[in-house]
């Protein structure tokens, strides 16, 4: 196990300044928790586990995108590495997810071809790294010329099942859940079997009706299958359950036990819950629930990544509660290091920034401003120890409904500066990098690129990675 020092902060008011700040200023915030939204940006996530790392990836659009990191929480800051670049007979890839099966790894994905409706493809990688290495691309073979998209593995024994959600026919009416039975990792036989079909009011809320998403996680003699109903596209969008025991045959739809009302739905707070995967803590003692919803009310399908805990009941059923709200905390999952957390408050403003009340802030006040580029926030670390940090911001912008693209927001230390994207949000919501921080005295800094729109920060955040 690697050695985690951590993070001296010296959070200095403005009328200090920095070569000043002594000992009795120095604060350490260290936390054992974090707030839900870990991406700020996307749709569809998937996270696959292995001794090492997680690996994640999303719906990006034109390609396929994967990230690594040794913590959960920070995935979406980990390496990251464009494994495959759509070809221009292709369009449009939705949801993939990363497996490793039979020594070899492969990439489910939803496309199309320019004026039809999207199939289920495969990439195949066989080196150990997948990060190196060529990926093959194949379709999906033995599935009917229908819609199909959301493809996913359950392994029962010695057989691997394909679960995606399609058409009935050639007419988008309605998306049901459907199953095969796999005779190679590309390929399956036979018809297709229904196991779910919208049927109860919260899985009817939009035309076409949806069930779509398929996800499978078995716990003891409990198959559980999360999927997503009503559209992905409102408000309604929520979490169903089916589970099946894991002796009986997946194929047979009677052998499925459906949930009437949802699992996980909208609160006053958060909207759109859907399309989840799953993961556990690097000692496998916790769950954890990883989702998408909405970056507004009625944004539609402009969504941020979530993470939530959940359990299980005695059956092996799973158990979830409502979603939190992005100002509220959970315990970091087991293994994972503490986290420093500075107020915005308490760092150093220059320029016109402000300090505002905000009751849907986590710190509770706010640092608001950067309209000019001159304005500047400076957060002031002391690092005890050499090594890799993630270094998130937790920020957002009011002006959130009228926004026409994302901000352009600068964070940086003395050694390198990053632009990244702040898109339009209701929540405070992470923007994030990794720097190398040298033992010693190291600022953050935070800025506009281009000024103009108003963002407003709540906190920093750091945590130790690695170390030299």
């Amino acid at each position: 196990m690697k050695k985690r020092g951590f993070v001296w902060l010296c959070m200095c008011g403005a009328a200090w300044v920095l070569s000043g700040c002594g000992h009795a200023a120095t604060q350490r915030t260290v936390v054992e928790d974090f707030t839900p939204i870990i991406d700020n940006d996307g749709a569809d996530p998937w996270i696959l586990q292995t001794d090492d790392v997680y690996y994640y990836t999303k719906t990006t659009g034109n390609n396929l995108t994967l990230w690594r990191s040794e913590q959960l929480t920070d995935v979406a800051a980990g390496e990251e590495k464009v494994i495959w670049e759509m070809p221009v007979d292709l369009e449009n890839i939705w949801a993939p997810e990363l497996h490793f099966i039979e020594g070899q790894w492969i990439v489910y994905f939803a496309a199309n071809k320019p004026s039809e409706t999207h199939r289920m493809y495969a990439l195949i990688n066989d080196q150990a790294d997948p990060y190196s290495g060529e990926w093959v691309l194949k379709a999906v073979d033995g599935m009917d010329d229908t819609f199909a998209i959301d493809g996913t593995v359950l392994t029962l024994g010695d057989t691997n099942y394909f679960i995606w959600s399609g058409w009935p026919g050639y007419e988008n009416v309605a998306q049901n859940i459907y199953i095969a039975a796999m005779t190679s990792l590309t390929s399956v036989q036979g018809e297709k079997q229904l196991i779910s079909a919208p049927e109860y009011a919260w899985e009817m809320k939009q035309t076409p009706l949806i069930n779509e998403a398929p996800q499978v996680i078995i716990k003891e003699n409990t198959v559980n299958l999360v999927y997503s109903g009503s559209g992905s596209w409102d408000n309604d969008y929520a979490l169903g359950l089916l589970t099946m025991a894991t002796d009986a045959d997946p194929l047979v739809k009677d052998n499925w036990q459906k949930e009437t009302e949802p699992i996980f739905q909208q609160t006053d707070a958060v909207f759109g819950p859907g399309h989840n995967g799953f993961a556990k803590s690097k000692d496998g003692t916790e769950d954890w629930l990883i989702y998408h919803a909405a970056r507004w009310d009625h944004s539609g399908w402009a969504r941020s990544i979530r993470l939530q805990s959940f359990t299980w009941d005695e059956a092996g059923k799973l158990v979830i509660d409502q979603p939190l709200g992005d100002g509220e905390t959970q315990t970091l999952p087991v293994g994972e290091p503490s986290r420093l957390r500075l107020a915005a408050k308490d760092a150093v403003a220059t320029g016109d920034l402000t300090t505002i009340a905000d009751e849907t802030a986590l710190t509770k006040q706010i640092v608001s401003g950067f309209e000019s580029t001159n304005d500047r926030l400076t957060f002031q670390a002391k690092i005890d120890q050499t090594g890799d940090y993630t270094v998130i911001a937790y920020v957002k912008s009011p002006d959130y409904l009228t926004l026409s693209a994302p901000i352009q927001f600068n964070m940086g230390n003395k050694e390198e500066v990053q632009t990244l994207l702040v898109p339009p949000s209701q929540y405070y919501q992470p923007i994030q990098v990794r720097f190398s921080l040298v033992e010693g005295s190291e600022e953050i800094i935070l800025s506009s690129e281009i000024g103009v729109d108003t963002v407003q920060v709540d906190r920093l955040e750091i945590i130790q990675i690695d170390e030299e």
